[in-house]
């Protein structure tokens, strides 16, 4: 059976799964809301007369949202966060057509009580659905089952690192079967007639291509139509992976397309109201379960066991770069070079109990304050010293795109484990390129996630603190 029809299989039938446990609910909600009713498969049938219309129109409702969403698209590039967000959405718009289908009946299908229950658990069941789903699809690919045939076309500098992530996460699915980089009589030259034959004898189901290589703008585009003309998933990989440009839209002048640069996230004013609301109701809550007593203690021990000052106030650049002072609980002994010097392994500045305290995280907590004050939000890119922003905004592209939003008391970056010292380039690359993703992939989901994780650094700590 050719391999994309076999996942469409697939996925109807997770399709028909969904619709089953559906059909389910539907009926059981029926027998709770009539307790009277004849528990048997002659009441069965006959709700099934009565209630069949809004049955059906329910089930063309969740498949009309899920093919919007991408409810069923194939999971091969999606992140598990990608499978939430659908989930989340399908729900939030199915329930619409509940309470709707529920409200115009003569006698109301189920209470309004009973509705929510009932998304609940249709909620809890795709949740765990999907989760075994993806799980298994990892498992299986690892065993090396349902893979993709891969090939690669042209060299960039970032050539080594896409062969090594294909080749290490087993769980992507795909095997690279061969690299084209250069013609054997020249190497400026990619093989054409090679790689023409190569396609004629070998079934592929994807290629990458490399940009900024050695291809021009008329090879790119032969091997691009060679590639389409044998219906060949096609990618591109940046030079650098700081590099990649916004993507773009398609908006047209009566019909004339014109290519336009798509909009982050948060440059959209409902989103950044929704996040300055949570960030605002989420510190709030922290603040009357935790900070009302932890604050005053954490204060108290460091005044005992360091002196004054108990906080630290360090200049650092905010939302468009803008300075502000971050908070701090002082762990460092005073020092001249603290405003200016990052925090290094083993650091002699470092107190006994400043190292307890950032082990925990439990040094950040004055932050909340910035957040009050709308200088900082819980999750986003972590603030950087003034001087480290001066010095890599000159030698790490897109740099400055991580000031496009405020930056966070936690972020992405920190829960994959870039932080503590920065001993090289390329530990800081690694934090952008977190933060990048970050500002481009914003969503509540991204945010809860993050914070989730932060949750279990601070309880379980973090052996790249410093």
């Amino acid at each position: 059976m050719n391999k994309n029809r076999y996942s469409s299989y697939s996925l109807f039938l997770l399709l028909i799964a969904d619709l089953g446990v559906l059909v389910f609910l539907f009926f059981l909600f029926l027998f709770y809301h009539y307790p009277t009713w004849e528990r048997s498969l002659n009441g069965l049938i006959i709700f099934g007369q009565v209630h069949y219309k809004a049955l059906i129109l329910l089930g063309l409702f969740w498949c009309l949202v899920a093919a919007q969403i991408g409810l069923y698209n194939k999971f091969r590039f999606h992140s598990y966060l990608d499978i939430l967000k659908r989930v989340f959405f399908q729900i939030l718009l199915f329930s619409i057509a509940l309470f709707a289908i529920s409200g115009i009946k003569k006698e109301n299908l189920y209470t309004s009580g009973e509705t929510v229950v009932f998304l609940i658990i249709l909620f809890v069941y795709l949740l765990i659905s999907r989760r075994l789903v993806f799980q298994f699809i990892r498992y299986y690919r690892r065993k090396g089952y349902n893979q993709r045939r891969t090939i690669i076309i042209d060299r960039n500098d970032n050539l080594n690192e896409i062969t090594h992530i294909i080749n290490d996460n087993k769980d992507l699915g795909l095997k690279i079967e061969k690299i084209f980089v250069e013609n054997a009589s020249n190497e400026n030259e990619l093989p054409f007639d090679e790689i023409y034959d190569y396609l004629k004898k070998e079934k592929i189901d994807f290629a990458y291509i490399a940009l900024s290589g050695r291809l021009n703008e008329t090879q790119k585009n032969q091997i691009i139509s060679l590639l389409e003309d044998n219906y060949i998933s096609i990618g591109f990989i940046p030079s650098t992976s700081l590099e990649t440009r916004q993507t773009l839209e398609i908006n047209y002048l009566d019909t004339f397309p014109i290519l336009t640069y798509q909009k982050y996230p948060l440059d959209l004013p409902f989103n950044r109201f929704v996040k300055r609301v949570f960030d605002l109701i989420f510190t709030l809550i922290i603040f009357a379960l935790l900070l009302w007593w932890l604050i005053p203690i954490l204060s108290i021990a460091v005044w005992i066991s360091q002196g004054r000052p108990v906080l630290f106030a360090q200049k650092r650049n905010g939302l468009n770069g803008t300075e502000f002072n971050c908070l701090k609980f002082r762990t460092m002994k005073p020092d001249k070079d603290n405003n200016k010097k990052p925090t290094e392994k083993n650091d002699p500045r470092v107190t006994k109990l400043g190292k307890i305290l950032r082990k925990t995280s439990l040094d950040e907590l004055p932050q909340f304050f910035n957040v009050l004050k709308g200088d900082m939000s819980i999750v986003g890119p972590r603030p950087h010293m003034v001087s480290e922003n001066e010095s890599y905004s000159d030698t790490i592209k897109k740099y400055s795109l991580r000031h496009y939003v405020k930056p966070g008391i936690t972020g992405l970056a920190q829960i994959k484990g870039y932080r503590g010292v920065i001993s090289s380039q390329k530990d800081m690359e690694l934090r952008i390129k977190a933060d990048i993703y970050y500002v481009r992939n914003w969503s509540v989901l991204l945010d809860l996630l993050i914070i989730y994780k932060t949750g279990k650094l601070m309880v379980f700590g973090d052996e790249n603190a410093v």
